[in-house]
């Protein structure tokens, strides 16, 4: 069905900008999953992410005041939170090796954690320079920093973005575990990257999720991702996790309305959505009754090779 979906449209494969290479996940998994879906290039995402951070006593503290305050009162949600961070975290080092063996399938983002010192900053992004990945992957909710309190640093990231000709791709919208919370999440709201992209307008920003993933409030921060997008077009989004906004009537014409499908991205947000495989995104995007065929073509593919280059 796949297969004739994308012949429909005139396409050989999709472009997926959004699959996590965990270390639990074998070079063999990935590589069997993507040729499934038909993608003809995904983009790897690390995420350095650290979570011996929530055992540093004032760390602790903090996020458990944090907790506290968004509504979040279970005693586990520490031992939760710490090996959410274990199993994410994703080295650059393995992003840029299955992109080195696989260049013909693979793009690397590399991450950086702008809550470690401003050295370590340095040093992780002429890490990222010199394993010639591609794009800066940061996120809010797992990296534990704001982006209004994380200014100096942030600015610091984009102009080696800006630099090095690379795309900036910030989580927005909640994450699992206690930041489904939203006041725990908060800091993932996309209008707070408005100083940054307005400064920055050079650099491609993607918005994660476009501001909208949430078990609990779908589309928690979908208006806000959009109407940063329409206001400057260095903005895309992609439907990792929330595919629905390319399928539910309300979303797809609000972004038609404002002239916004041709910066959207596919992402599939592989394997981190439960038992769901990049197919059945694909599936569900591409049997959308609210896109029309070029629209279909643009998300799954066209939009990406023109951000991309590829």
């Amino acid at each position: 069905m796949l297969e004739e979906l994308l012949a429909e449209l005139g396409l050989e494969g999709i472009v997926d900008v959004h699959v996590h290479p965990l270390p639990m996940l074998s070079e063999e998994e990935l590589l069997r999953e993507v040729r499934l879906a038909r993608v003809r290039r995904a983009v790897l995402l690390a995420m350095d992410v650290d979570p011996g951070v929530l055992d540093e006593p004032r760390s602790r503290a903090r996020f458990m005041e944090e907790l506290f305050n968004a509504g979040v009162w279970d005693l586990r949600a520490l031992d939760n939170a710490r090996e959410i961070l274990r199993l994410a975290r994703t080295p650059n080092e393995r992003v840029a090796e299955l992109a080195r063996r696989h260049p013909n399938a693979f793009l690397g983002f590399g991450s950086v954690n702008p809550s470690r010192p401003s050295s370590y900053v340095r040093e992780v992004l002429a890490q990222i320079r010199d394993l010639g990945l591609v794009g800066v992957k940061l996120l809010p909710t797992l990296q534990l920093f704001c982006p209004s309190k994380a200014r100096r640093k942030l600015k610091a990231i984009l102009r080696f973005c800006e630099r090095e000709n690379l795309v900036a791709m910030f989580h927005t919208g909640c994450d699992p575990g206690p930041w489904e919370a939203p006041a725990l999440s908060a800091c993932a709201n996309p209008a707070l990257l408005a100083p940054f992209v307005r400064s920055f307008r050079r650099v491609s920003f993607i918005l994660a999720h476009a501001g909208s993933y949430s078990a609990t409030r779908p589309g928690i921060w979908f208006r806000e991702a959009m109407e940063l997008a329409a206001s400057y077009p260095n903005v895309w989004l992609d439907v990792a996790a929330v595919p629905y906004l390319l399928v539910e009537e309300e979303f797809v014409s609000a972004l038609r309305a404002r002239g916004l499908l041709d910066r959207v991205l596919f992402g599939s947000d592989y394997p981190v959505v439960g038992a769901s495989g990049i197919a059945d995104a694909a599936s569900m995007v591409l049997s959308s009754p609210g896109l029309t065929a070029d629209e279909k073509a643009g998300v799954m593919a066209l939009n990406a090779e023109r951000l991309l280059d590829l």
